[in-house]
């Protein structure tokens, strides 16, 4: 193209061509048209010389509002994105034996049916259901068997994965279709230590676990922070409805006043997969059935001595099964049913034997779970409402007592599988044992452990508490040896 062929355009024409062809670096003079001079060509940088930007990171102010930070505690954590805070009203459940870890705070994916949080609620599958899924963080109490966790110097300085001033001890199981990672964080120099859970369904983990993981890894704690205080004493035993204590018509009502006493005298027996016996450990189903006053069954053959009702139906003494069949990833669980514990009736008093023992407190009600009664009893009488306990403060935190490095606390016995893991006490059964799931646990220190026994006592056993005599402790490191399968 030459100037002669711009002088024939239109001068609208003329100036758009200018400008496309000076924007692809290509100079034409155009007749007739005045502008501005064209600005100096740039010489391309050479390929060696181009230098990526770092991307801008997130402003601090923007970080805190993603963050959660308790001053108070001495600790943080970032939370997976679009989880949201649990309600405060729900946390620290209140149970008999009282549970050893102070929560300090919930994330889930979601909240909802809100009358679930209106009391202090463990985070058991029902509560998983209504939440998605939960991480859970909070500090062991002053005075529990989980405060005397100890750590061997020699592995803690060696020890590369824990966080700056802690060790942890990482485990991970399934149990009654819930995907559990738990990781306990002691402090290498003084008497700290907190527990961090994140819940899920185990349908559900896979899709999950990269960001629940993230979120556990992002957990920063002060090793100089406070402990919690030891528990309070637990609330009074529920009374009974009043048909329990009036003159007695029906033989159904003194029964059930016998069998949730029976299953008040057997709280606080240690947890054992497969156990049968109130001093050493039973499972759920070996606690029914002793509260029922009936020979050992398990969840799947309860129904010998047992039928279906409904959920309006439910009366104290009666239980909620979970079989090995309904539930998905073949565990089942049983409870003993005591009263309702919301108007709504989705929360839920129970007697139960799970890890690490047998506790009377208020769970949220599982629909997956089938109630059912003891043959010979009458649907006489009504299920009563007992409120749940409404959050109390906390007493103030109280700092930790600093010890010199590398020492250890005098400990207390202490058998750490029944915290985190189902004993490897196996019981005889005709089906085969699956694959297990849990995870061998990280072998970054080593915690105090008493001999569990492994033999089922054949004979049967009174229905009233007792507790096993102590046995010294030993330190030793944690083996990566896995659990079989739960079948109660």
């Amino acid at each position: 193209m030459g100037t002669g062929f711009h002088s024939l355009l239109p001068a609208e024409v003329r100036r758009g061509l200018t400008l496309l062809t000076a924007a692809a670096g290509v100079l034409i003079p155009v007749t007739g048209v005045t502008a501005a001079p064209a600005a100096p060509a740039v010489p391309a940088a050479s390929p060696a010389a181009v230098r990526l930007m770092p991307a801008p990171r997130l402003p601090a102010a923007d970080l805190a509002l993603t963050s959660f930070v308790d001053s108070a505690a001495k600790l943080s954590f970032v939370p997976p994105a679009g989880w949201v805070r649990g309600p405060d009203t729900s946390l620290n459940p209140q149970s008999d034996p009282a549970d050893p870890v102070l929560e300090i705070v919930r994330y889930q994916l979601r909240v909802g049916d809100p009358t679930l949080y209106a009391q202090p609620i463990p985070i058991t599958s029902g509560l998983v259901l209504d939440a998605k899924a939960v991480i859970s963080i909070g500090l062991v109490r002053e005075g529990s068997d989980l405060a005397d966790l100890v750590v061997d110097p020699s592995v803690a300085e060696n020890d590369a994965g824990s966080i700056p001033g802690y060790v942890t001890l990482d485990d991970e199981t399934t149990y009654e279709g819930l995907h559990t990672l738990t990781r306990t964080y002691v402090a290498r120099d003084t008497d700290r230590h907190l527990v961090v859970r994140a819940v899920a369904s185990a349908d559900d983990w896979g899709w999950l676990s990269s960001g629940i993981r993230a979120a556990v890894d992002s957990v920063r704690a002060d090793p100089t922070g406070p402990n919690a205080p030891a528990a309070a004493p637990p609330p009074p035993p529920a009374a009974l409805e009043p048909q329990l204590l009036a003159p007695v018509r029906d033989a159904s009502l003194e029964i059930r006043g016998d069998i949730l006493g029976r299953a008040a005298q057997m709280l606080g027996t240690p947890y054992v997969w497969g156990g049968n016996s109130a001093g050493r450990g039973m499972d759920c189903s070996a606690y029914v059935s002793r509260a029922w006053d009936v020979a050992r069954y398990t969840t799947d053959s309860i129904w010998a001595v047992s039928y279906p009702i409904a959920k309006d139906d439910l009366r104290p003494g009666d239980a909620m099964n979970l079989t090995i069949g309904r539930d998905p990833e073949g565990y089942g669980h049983v409870r003993l049913f005591e009263a309702w514990a919301n108007e709504s009736h989705s929360a839920v008093w129970v007697y139960e034997e799970t890890p690490p023992r047998a506790v009377h407190r208020v769970v949220a009600y599982d629909n997956r779970y089938q109630p059912i009664r003891l043959d010979g009893l009458s649907g006489a009488g009504s299920a009563a409402l007992i409120p749940a306990p409404v959050s109390q403060p906390e007493a103030t935190l109280v700092p930790t007592i600093s010890r010199p490095r590398g020492t250890q606390t005098p400990e207390r016995t202490l058998d750490p599988r029944n915290f985190f893991q189902r004993p490897a006490t196996e019981r005889p059964s005709t089906r085969p044992t699956p694959t297990p799931t849990r995870r061998p646990a990280t072998p970054t220190a080593r915690r105090s452990a008493s001999p569990q026994p492994s033999t089922r006592s054949a004979s049967p056993q009174p229905s009233t508490r007792s507790i096993a005599s102590p046995v010294p402790p030993r330190v030793v490191a944690p083996s990566p040896s896995a659990s079989p399968r739960r079948r109660d």
